[in-house]
């Protein structure tokens, strides 16, 4: 599949409800566009509820969740999953439709273990626990799809050295950690070079949209199209919870626009193996952590050496 006109769907699955009621309507309307997809599937429990203390800690976090309608748009269930209600499995209580995802052609990587606890703790996660999640997240995918799993990509895009360095001894053939920036090798801010490609995230997604405001959906079309058109390697973060339920609408109406500017859809997995094929092409970028508009705190990003 050629990739240099294409753009790449990436379908994080972070919740249970997200798993149970977003990803079939996803399948259906990606089946009904003749388009693969990545889905990153998070496997452990849903602590989505522990948001909570980060509620606490930050107004601007309280502020986008206010904006978004969190509790209309992930439901409140959800909102009070693994504090006053358990915490239930995500990808883990489905493997039947883990499956269907994969049978259908789409790519299947791993998101997750513990969504929540990467998000919000990632900095003080020790390199001990970061190895221990993703150990618990490989050994759930392979259960559920009988295959080790050849990609990662980090919940909330956050990485730090540490969770790079485990990767590089997961023998991935690429991640996708990063938000903006094209594809690179990078190097951490101590000078380490890292080993693993990286896949960034291009542009918004509707949640960050919803937090600066932007409701009407001409103006969200044209948000997140403008942060795709003319971008190296164009990458769309998609969510179950969202595209895959009360927008779905509207995902159709995206899906009809994003194929007249695009030629072709390649999985993540399909671009890696493209930019692979000529290594010495690959750009070599520093580690960097970027604010942006309707997300709070920082993610990861990258700024190349030849900018």
């Amino acid at each position: 599949m050629r990739c240099e006109n294409g753009l790449s769907l990436k379908i994080d699955v972070d919740t249970h409800d997200g798993m149970k009621d977003g990803v079939v309507p996803l399948l259906e309307d990606l089946s009904r566009f003749g388009i693969k997809a990545t889905f990153c599937l998070s496997f452990g429990p849903d602590n989505s509820g522990k948001a909570i203390f980060r509620l606490l800690k930050e107004k601007k976090f309280l502020k986008k969740m206010l904006l978004t309608g969190a509790p209309r748009l992930y439901g409140l269930r959800t909102v009070f999953s693994g504090t006053l209600l358990p915490a239930r499995p995500i990808a883990l209580a489905f493997p039947e439709l883990c499956q269907r995802i994969r049978d259908e052609g789409h790519e299947v990587i791993v998101h997750a273990w513990d969504h929540r606890r990467w998000q919000d703790h990632l900095s003080v996660m020790s390199e001990e626990e970061i190895r221990d999640h993703f150990k618990k997240a490989f050994l759930a995918y392979k259960k559920v799809l009988g295959t080790r799993p050849w990609a990662v990509a980090a919940p909330g895009w956050q990485a730090t050295g540490r969770s790079l360095k485990v990767q590089d001894d997961l023998g991935l053939l690429y991640a996708s950690d990063l938000r903006e920036g094209p594809p690179c090798i990078l190097e951490g801010e101590d000078g380490r070079k890292f080993k693993t490609l990286q896949i960034p995230t291009t542009g918004p997604c509707v949640e960050e949209l919803l937090a600066q405001g932007i409701r009407d959906e001409d103006a969200l079309e044209e948000a997140l199209l403008s942060g795709l058109v003319g971008k190296e390697a164009p990458v769309l973060a998609l969510h179950a919870e969202v595209e895959g339920r009360m927008f779905r609408p509207f995902f159709r109406r995206l899906m009809m626009s994003l194929m007249k500017k695009f030629n072709e859809f390649p999985t993540l997995a399909d671009r890696a193996t493209s930019l692979l094929q000529h290594p010495d092409n690959i750009r070599i970028c520093r580690l960097r952590y970027i604010e942006l508009p309707g997300r709070a705190g920082k993610v990861a990003s990258s700024v190349c050496f030849d900018a």
